[in-house]
């Protein structure tokens, strides 16, 4: 219960509460290898009187959010008798684990109650009284929507349901959605700097070597990597080629790319043990 409090009383995110895994993504081997943590979560030493310091994405400062006695109180009660390490000692795929299997219990949207739905309260309500009408507790069917008839024909991807994202791209619109979606949720390491209207599309940040000393490069988006060369782009004034599948097999080695396809199938066996 502690750890929705400080979601949707407080609007922290789940990485910033229980931090990211030590990981990064190895593009030779597309694998993951072991590496410093983007964010390593809330820290028993970083509790005080006044409220615990949150270690902010790549590129943010460190900041203190103030928490009521009564939290503070809770929080001290689950850390008991340790010193150190993570307040909350969970990793992000075992907390949407648990939030399916309780909320699916409580008969609560069916079971897909995700993180991202307790900050997107404390955003619409600023944590004032939490959960009581976002998420509705009682109830055993979600809240209807109404569906503007002119959309019934627009194709989506195959489901992914990635938080904040249902379906996959089918386009390089919808790459720069999820790459959006997905650098918000800490999953990719980067500080948008600005998007431009020509080649190169954007110019970032890249904090995943070393969270506190950014590089700055620019990024292709594409829906398949191989549209770079199709679209004559010069691989000389481009860093990194941001598309949803790598298939372009001549691919200058200057050009690191990164396929977000991958990155959802690694990140589906982190949570569900295989690729869906």
């Amino acid at each position: 219960m502690v750890l929705l409090k400080l979601m949707a009383g407080y609007g922290l995110s789940v990485r910033e509460i229980v931090g990211t895994a030590a990981r990064r993504w190895n593009k030779q081997t597309e694998k993951w290898v072991a590496a410093e943590p983007n964010l390593k979560g809330l820290q028993i030493q970083d509790l005080s009187q006044d409220g615990v310091l949150v270690h902010r994405k790549m590129g943010g400062p460190t900041e203190l959010i103030p928490l009521k006695q009564d939290h503070i109180g809770e929080v001290r009660k689950l850390i008991g008798r340790r010193k150190k390490g993570k307040i909350i000692p969970l990793s992000v795929s075992r907390v949407e684990q648990l939030l399916r299997r309780y909320s699916a219990r409580a008969g609560v949207f069916d079971g897909k109650v995700r993180p991202q739905m307790f900050r997107d309260y404390y955003r619409k309500n600023q944590g004032l009284p939490y959960l009581s009408t976002t998420i509705p507790l009682t109830t055993t069917n979600p809240p209807t929507t109404t569906v503007s008839r002119t959309e019934g024909g627009r194709h989506v991807g195959r489901k992914i349901d990635y938080p904040g994202l249902t379906y996959a791209p089918i386009n390089e619109g919808g790459v720069i959605l999820l790459f959006a979606t997905m650098n918000s949720n800490d999953e990719l390491g980067f500080s948008v700097e600005s998007i431009a209207d020509a080649f190169p599309d954007a110019l970032v940040v890249d904090y995943r070597a070393n969270r506190e000393r950014g590089v700055k490069k620019y990024i292709e988006f594409e829906f398949l990597s191989s549209n770079f060369a199709k679209h004559n782009h010069d691989p000389a004034k481009c860093d990194i080629i941001d598309c949803w599948e790598h298939d372009w097999n001549d691919c200058p080695p200057n050009l690191e790319v990164i396929a977000l396809k991958t990155l959802i199938k690694e990140l589906e066996r982190e949570t569900f043990g295989t690729s869906r």
